[in-house]
């Protein structure tokens, strides 16, 4: 597998993983405030968690059918870029 393939699937884990996290948090505000805000936040967190597992799926079909560098590269750079936004998030929201 390409390195940069690899990695993006590595940072659409993390992300994923991170997604989880504030998704718990989400439906634990909800349980307790029933504030149609967290229901956006919590529809926000399951688009961008379906978004990086179709990511996951899809950057590993990439890599079979033999994109390379050309298109890894530029992919690799969206998901850190996502990745540190979501993590900036996840800070926030656990503070």
């Amino acid at each position: 597998m390409d390195l940069f393939w690899a990695l993006s699937i590595a940072i659409a884990a993390v992300s994923s993983v991170l997604l989880l996290g504030l998704l718990s948090v989400y439906v634990r505000n909800h349980r307790e405030l029933r504030s149609p805000f967290t229901l956006g936040l919590i529809f926000f967190a399951v688009l961008f968690l379906v978004q990086n597992l179709g990511s996951i799926y899809f950057y590993y079909l990439m890599n079979e059918w033999g994109e390379g560098p050309g298109m890894g590269i530029p992919m690799f750079a969206l998901g850190a870029a996502e990745l540190v936004g979501v993590a900036a998030l996840f800070y926030v929201t656990w503070r």
